[in-house]
């Protein structure tokens, strides 16, 4: 067998998939399939997530999101601005699109 000396992203996506495939027991409860592949296409595997496991890891995302952008001073992407207007047009809009049969 031929040794393959891995780079350092993909020693880094081999471990994120490793953390990733712990999350969920392989109990049938499948929400969600990641793909992880490298930046060059190259496949690194396939991860069932649970329904519980993909909330965790959203709002586990969101705190990571806040944690770097408080490190790195960076300012995350602001909030769009929505007001009842906006919110009344669209709803209008949806209500017409559907008396027509959903046909544009």
């Amino acid at each position: 067998m031929d040794r393959h000396d891995h780079t350092p992203e993909e020693l880094a996506a081999l471990e994120l998939y490793h953390q990733l495939l712990n999350l969920s027991a392989d109990n049938g409860d499948r929400a969600l399939l990641l793909t992880l592949r490298l930046p060059n296409g190259n496949y690194v595997g396939d991860i069932w997530l649970s329904r519980p496991d993909v909330e965790a890891l959203t709002d586990s995302s969101v705190g990571l999101a806040m944690v770097s952008a408080a490190y790195t001073q960076q300012q995350p992407e602001p909030l769009l601005d929505v007001d009842d207007t906006d919110i009344n047009d669209l709803i209008a809009e949806t209500e017409a699109y559907l008396s027509d049969g959903g046909l544009a």
